[in-house]
């Protein structure tokens, strides 16, 4: 075995959060704060930077979850939820090899282009210097012609013009066109894609990010220049890839687009030693929402059904279709542990509203089903730590750490819950709290 990795140790703040041992002895409370826990640590941090995704944990969360669980650089870490690639990013800054898995195509196209380091600086200058030419050109050129008379399709999504203004959009339009005209190779194509994709929100499109979810707002008389924001965003990119430690960029790192409650077509070609994740939490938050414009203005989909459709099949979709689905019958638990732990709290939930009983049903037994599929890919000694938070649900306390670690036990695959680390609270309430449920293999 490699030696143990040198990672930042966690200072914990003070403050207010209680410091005791909880009423079980393996939930414990310990303050990290907000700058380091959430995605706020990924807007300064290099390549996590690139790309957004404010339902995420921070850097310096996963360097304190290796380290927590004894990495060494013999092991092989995964992310089954990656969305962005915070995990796999800082794995591969570490010098640890890393795999992700991620449903969603937008949140695969970022991590994957994240993960690609081996750019040539000088090839990727020349392209930006093609691009800026073209679209000044091409911006001039179509002047006074209207955007639907761009001979670009507008993005297929339902009342375009109320998430982009006409002005705003047809300089993006432009912009993603000149992107892929470009004498260039696709992966600075794609990086250049990227670019564009990571200001699109909030920059760019007439959206407010709330604590869950997106809001339309009215942006007609903010100043909004397309090509500033781009090749700010853009520069910053080069600069990180200029800052890179070059030893990195051979570091083995593969996200793979794929359903991580149903894995049986899947092969990897090593064991897991360690798992960093975060799933969606259980409170009726659509990643799949919130990635919209993205999926839309890169054409990656064509009809609304498509996000429906990928809604209902990720754990906690509620988006769409996913919602009427939800409100029909009842869902009932998968598993003897489900039975136990989840259904007592969805039949409380059920006396107030159907749909959101199934809501918590459905979310629990596709995490029981992923924690199975993914378990043939584990090392027998593989530890795991899943970042989870509690919910209120029609005044329910789902307690969701405590609950996931009992799924973990009472699935007789073989894992000890090592210890819950309540580290945030979430918005309000005493008993809202973000957790690290530590899980390790007997």
């Amino acid at each position: 075995m490699g030696a143990r990795l040198d990672l930042p140790k966690h200072i914990p703040d003070s403050c207010s959060f209680p410091s005791e041992t909880s009423d079980k002895d393996s939930v414990t409370y310990n303050k990290i704060h907000v700058n380091k826990s959430t995605f706020l640590g990924g807007l300064i941090s290099p390549v996590h930077r690139w790309f957004r995704l404010t339902p995420s944990f921070g850097p310096e969360l996963v360097d304190l979850m290796l380290d927590e669980m004894e990495t060494n650089q013999d092991h092989i870490i995964l992310d089954p939820f990656s969305g962005a690639g915070t995990t796999l990013i800082q794995s591969k800054l570490n010098h640890l090899a890393s795999y992700g898995f991620e449903i969603n195509p937008v949140l695969h196209f970022a991590c994957s282009v994240a993960l690609d380091w081996s750019l040539d600086l000088n090839e990727l200058g020349f392209a930006y210097e093609n691009i800026m030419d073209r679209f000044f050109t091409r911006q001039h050129e179509k002047l006074d012609v209207d955007i639907r008379e761009l001979e670009i399709p507008l993005p297929n999504i339902h009342d375009v013009f109320r998430w982009w203004r006409k002005d705003v959009l047809k300089d993006l339009l432009i912009l993603r066109s000149v992107i892929t005209e470009v004498n260039a190779n696709e992966k600075i194509r794609n990086f250049f894609l990227l670019g564009l994709s990571g200001i699109l929100i909030p920059d760019l499109t007439n959206i407010t990010l709330g604590r869950l979810q997106l809001h339309f707002i009215d942006r007609s008389n903010d100043d909004i220049n397309v090509w500033r924001s781009f090749s700010i965003h853009i520069q910053q990119m080069i600069d990180d890839l200029q800052g890179l430690n070059r030893s990195t960029v051979n570091i083995p790192s593969t996200v793979i687009n794929t359903d991580s409650t149903s894995l049986k077509d899947l092969e990897l070609p090593i064991k897991i030693d360690r798992v960093i994740t975060s799933p969606p939490y259980p409170n009726r938050y659509s990643y799949v929402w919130n990635t919209r414009p993205h999926l839309y203005f890169l054409n990656i989909y064509k009809t609304g059904k498509q996000a429906a459709d990928l809604d209902k099949k990720t754990i906690g979709g509620t988006w769409g279709t996913a919602t009427s689905v939800l409100s029909k019958g009842q869902i009932n638990a998968l598993y003897p542990i489900i039975e136990e732990t989840v259904t007592p709290v969805a039949e409380e939930i059920r006396k107030y509203d159907n749909l959101m009983a199934n809501y918590v049903m459905k979310y629990f037994n596709m995490l029981a089903s992923h924690i199975i599929a993914q378990d043939r890919f584990l090392s027998k000694s593989a530890r795991c730590a899943y970042v989870i938070g509690c919910s209120r649900i029609k005044e329910v306390y789902v307690e969701s750490d405590k609950i996931l670690g009992d799924i973990f036990e009472g699935l007789g695959l073989g894992y000890k819950v090592h210890k819950i680390e309540r580290f945030r609270r979430r918005n309000s309430g005493k008993d809202l709290h973000e957790s690290i449920v530590y899980a390790y293999k007997d």
